[in-house]
């Protein structure tokens, strides 16, 4: 881990550590995807034919910059997250669309055949997720502050 700043007598054999080895023997990778954005829809819950559910969602992430002339340009990409597994149930009760959402995972790539045509898609599997913010009540959005007021 650490390289010694004293000299080592060329005579001493110092055994590789079995990590060591095992990292030059393998191919070490890295897919990891971190998303910051927000839903744009509720959910998709799927029931697979094994008891099991995933859940299909959009999820919108907007970069801001100025262009040449000095205005400033927002551009959209929409992704498509996907999560299986125990996740799911928070999903399908708490995420909703316009939450704000960090989502990590890694990228996979798919090809469909529909209608004769071959169709690219990119899908982010989600590990792990964080909702930030949730997104207003209908009841909400009408009214400015209802700090004041409640309800009997």
């Amino acid at each position: 881990m650490f390289r010694s700043i004293f000299a080592r007598p060329s005579s001493v054999k110092v055994p590789n550590s079995p990590i060591k080895a095992q990292a030059r023997s393998l191919n070490v990778y890295l897919n990891k995807v971190m998303l910051l954005g927000n839903v744009g829809a509720d959910p998709k819950i799927i029931e697979f034919n094994n008891g099991n559910k995933g859940a299909i969602f959009s999820l919108a992430t907007t970069r801001r910059y100025k262009n040449t002339n000095g205005d400033i340009v927002e551009n959209t990409e929409w992704h498509r997250v996907r999560f299986n597994g125990e996740k799911v149930e928070v999903i399908e009760r708490l995420l909703k669309k316009g939450a704000l959402v960090y989502v990590e995972g890694s990228i996979r790539y798919e090809t469909i055949n529909k209608d004769g045509n071959d169709i690219n898609i990119t899908t982010i599997f989600g590990s792990n997720f964080e909702i930030k913010s949730f997104p207003k009540r209908r009841d909400e959005e009408g009214s400015e502050n209802m700090e004041g007021t409640e309800a009997a």
